[in-house]
């Protein structure tokens, strides 16, 4: 393979790799299916407790809709700084 061929291949997988990201959503969010949201808390594990809790208006920053403070889903991740 000649190394122009190469310099070509890789300059068009590069913009391919550019346009493919820039099209993806950056702030999609996932359904509570997919999540596997339940209104109950898991293992004493709560959404009020999660990183990526709103509780200003009950929502996550990762799954869609209304979210209960006492919710879990299979995103949940502790956060630090909470008590």
């Amino acid at each position: 393979m000649k190394a122009s061929s190469r310099r070509v291949f890789f300059r068009y997988m590069a913009i391919l790799g550019l346009v493919t990201w820039g099209a993806s959503p950056l702030l999609a969010k996932g359904t509570k299916e997919k999540t596997m949201y339940q209104d109950s808390p898991k293992d004493g594990k709560k959404c009020i407790d999660c990183l990526h809790f709103l509780p200003e208006t009950n929502e996550c920053k990762i799954v869609e809709g209304s979210i209960s403070p006492d919710g879990w889903c299979v995103l949940y991740f502790k956060d630090t700084r909470k008590k």
